[in-house]
């Protein structure tokens, strides 16, 4: 598995120390309880990545991981995230297999 392009964006960002906060102040609608990735796969509603979804990650495990879709290619999306590196936020490009995304929670469902 390659490394992803990654860019750290914000580094005082007051929710750069948690994925799920992160995403809950850009995506209001994400629902609570999100401690775990299995907590995290529950409301995974979605297949595709569609622009302003929230990408679920195996990693970080147990916790797992969160991210919003910023962009969608062809082959390659673009989440931004917080706490990926310790309390930053960053922006990283690659494919779903290889930021190891399980499923998005789109808010418009």
């Amino acid at each position: 598995m390659s490394k992803p392009y990654i860019e750290i964006k914000n580094t005082t960002d007051p929710r750069r120390c948690n994925c799920v906060f992160y995403v809950r102040e850009r995506v209001p609608n994400l629902p609570f309880g999100q401690w775990t990735i299995k907590d995290k796969k529950k409301i995974c509603n979605d297949s595709i990545p569609r622009v302003g979804s929230v990408a679920i990650m195996y990693i970080g495990l147990p916790w797992g991981h969160c991210g919003i879709v910023k962009k969608v290619g062809k082959r390659h999306l673009t989440i931004q995230e917080a706490n990926f590196r310790t309390c930053k936020i960053t922006e990283r490009h690659d494919t779903s297999a290889n930021l190891m995304i399980i499923g998005y929670f789109n808010p418009s469902y």
